[in-house]
């Protein structure tokens, strides 16, 4: 019976490692007269050693060095977004993360195979460590595993919240600029198990920027700006994502930014699977306030690919190919505890945030120099 998707993705592969095996030959018979007069009992086997503990590991999470272009600086009283807090801040947040995954095949491959997993909830507790000009370093301990139903989810969200229980206690830390570029993030476990590291995969697919990069410049009200950043699709597949970003609302402290996002990547072959037809859009809604160090927030990405396969296994049609497609949805939510709702809904996002300059024109190459008046943001600056 074939496992869904997203069992595959958080099961363990089970593995036994047993000592040296006891010998099956009798030992060499010795000559009378060689024999010793007293043969020694045995000495008691000693008990073997209880297992080691695996040694902590730090899995990277890459997310990508982004630039941006400002169209408008917007209207109004005009200031510079800071994203900043006092070393030793906390914060309680929860991360509430979406994943679901489809593949379109002949019936011969699989045939259509789709599933979505319930809602992975984890409460937080964020600690800013070191502030400096270039930005402040924090640290995200997981301290709770809670899980919510979700429409068309094989897995029930008890079933789900028991497997993903082990992520409890693994902590993400990296540092993030003035201005959201976020750097050096990564996974820390402290004791990694088979069981672990995949259950690590859901996070490693569903994680995406808790900030948004912001222009350095002032701005108000109907400022506009793009930020351009290369993606990796399934941690193979080279894309880029180009967001629109918009200043909806600064009331107080507290900035509404919105905005759109569209993903494309060129053709590409990846140790020998030929990838083609790379899109995807999604949407974005941001709450910035000054002296909060993370942002209330929704972001969700939906991204389409294809690739051919052999037609078969008779060695004769190695050369017949046909082509399978796969589409992927992620969702992540960034709020006070007990107040995440689903992520936004990249259609409805596109009917009301800005549209990409870039949109109808080909996607801007991952390392390729930024256009002229676009800035390029290194991280930690």
């Amino acid at each position: 019976m074939r496992r869904p998707l997203i069992a595959l993705l958080i099961s363990s592969a089970a593995a036994s490692c047993g000592g040296p095996s006891k010998p099956t030959t009798p030992p060499p018979q010795l000559p009378d007269d060689k024999k010793p007069d007293v043969v020694a009992a045995p000495e008691p086997a000693k008990p073997a050693p209880p297992p080691k503990d695996p040694d902590p590991i730090d899995v990277p999470l890459e997310l990508g060095s982004a630039s941006y272009k400002l169209a408008s600086a917007g209207k109004g009283t005009k200031a510079v977004i800071k994203i900043a807090a006092t070393s030793g801040t906390t914060q309680q947040v929860e991360l509430a993360l979406d994943f679901a995954g489809k593949q379109i095949a002949p019936t011969e491959l699989g045939g259509t195979q789709e599933d979505v997993a319930p809602t992975l909830v984890l409460a937080s507790n964020v600690v800013v460590g070191d502030v400096g000009a270039d930005g402040s370093k924090f640290k995200v301990t997981v301290t709770g595993i809670d899980a919510r139903d979700r429409k068309g989810a094989k897995a029930t969200k008890d079933q789900f919240k028991s497997e993903l229980g082990i992520l409890n206690g693994i902590q993400m830390s990296g540092a993030v600029s003035p201005s959201g570029q976020i750097s050096g993030m990564s996974l820390h476990v402290d004791k990694p198990t088979a069981t672990t590291m995949a259950a690590l995969e859901l996070i490693k697919i569903s994680m995406m920027p808790m900030w948004p990069l912001v222009p350095t410049e002032p701005i108000g009200v109907g400022a506009k700006w793009t930020v351009t950043t290369p993606y990796v699709i399934a941690n193979q597949i080279k894309a880029t994502q180009v967001t629109a970003y918009e200043v909806v609302s600064h009331t107080g402290a507290a900035w509404v930014i919105k905005g759109k996002t569209k993903l494309n990547g060129d053709d590409q072959t990846v140790k020998e699977n030929r990838f083609e037809k790379i899109g995807g859009s999604g949407g974005v809604e941001v709450t910035l306030t000054d002296g909060v160090f993370m942002p209330t927030s929704a972001t969700t990405l939906v991204n389409d690919f294809s690739t051919s396969v052999a037609a078969g296994q008779d060695p004769k049609d190695k050369d017949k190919k046909t082509l399978v497609q796969f589409h992927l949805e992620q969702g992540l939510a960034v709020g006070a505890p007990g107040t995440t709702a689903p992520a936004v809904d990249p259609k409805a996002a596109t009917k009301t945030g800005p549209t990409p300059e870039s949109e109808h024109t080909k996607p801007t190459k991952p390392n390729a120099a930024p256009d002229a008046g676009s800035h390029t943001v290194a991280p930690g600056k």
